[in-house]
């Protein structure tokens, strides 16, 4: 009997040193943080897709951090507004992320239809054990915007969520009465600034979670921590240099029949 378990003590030994190293060092898919972003504007006014093309730039920039930094996280992005409507699917969508990113668009200076009716289906679904913020894009600087972002994370809240911004900014995109850019719907270097630092706080959370020493530990590392406005380049050049690329490539999408578009529309998750 010893001889026997020696045996297959010795086998299964042998299995386990014959599984690659990179096998053994690769996290399964569930145990990699996810930060999932949901876009609930379809925009049927402008046809512009701001708060869409806002959340992408966030998305965007979080991709870029995670690739230069290596961060054992994921991010996905879904087009919620083909489900407002719909209880079941709507709920799916909430399940899974550590980090859930909701964003709409201001109508009548507070939320849409869409936003309150997809938010109203998802209501019983239970948050509790994730973190959860917002987006938005508004005409103006004080136009409702804040007031989407108050409907998206008090609803949350009461989901069991626990909810978060970028220090005291709620992450509001003007894109019209402004004089900078000049033309509607266009994103200045500084909204790509202000989304890339959403992005860097939006890893923190997700991999620190409620880890005070990791979370001041990862802030120090990728930035994006409460005090970013300290940070803020006032060198146009070096703006510019970071951000054009994003700028120009959200800019250019604000044309629904552009490639631009198209080729943000084919980074969505199904």
């Amino acid at each position: 009997m010893i001889c026997h378990r020696r045996a297959v003590l010795v086998s299964i030994l042998s299995l386990a040193t014959a599984v690659p190293l990179a096998a053994q060092a690769r996290p399964p898919a569930a145990a990699v943080p996810e930060v999932r972003f949901l876009s609930v504007a379809p925009s049927p006014y402008t046809q512009r897709h701001d708060s869409f093309r806002a959340g992408m730039g966030i998305f965007l920039s979080l991709q870029q951090l995670i690739q230069q930094e290596k961060l054992p996280l994921r991010t996905t992005f879904y087009d919620a507004s083909t489900v407002y409507d719909d209880a079941e699917k709507a709920k799916a969508l909430l399940r899974g992320p550590q980090v859930l990113v909701v964003g709409g668009s201001t109508w009548a200076q507070g939320s849409s239809f869409y936003m309150r009716r997809f938010l109203e289906l998802v209501n019983l679904e239970y948050l509790g054990g994730v973190s959860a913020t917002a987006w938005a894009t508004a005409g103006g600087d004080h136009t409702g915007g804040d007031v989407v972002i108050q409907d998206i994370l008090r609803t949350l809240m009461g989901m069991g969520a626990q909810t978060f911004s970028l220090g005291q900014k709620y992450m509001v995109f003007s894109t019209d009465e402004r004089m900078d850019p000049p033309e509607d719907g266009q994103f200045s270097l500084l909204d790509c600034w202000f989304m890339d630092q959403f992005a860097r706080n939006l890893a923190v959370v997700a991999l620190a979670g409620n880890d005070r020493p990791k979370a001041a530990e990862l802030v120090k590392r990728l930035g994006g921590g409460p005090h970013y406005y300290t940070s803020i380049s006032r060198d146009p050049k070096v703006l510019e240099g970071r951000y054009g690329a994003l700028r120009k490539r959200l800019n250019a999408a604000a044309d629904p029949r552009s490639e631009a578009y198209r080729g943000l529309q084919a980074m969505l998750a199904q």
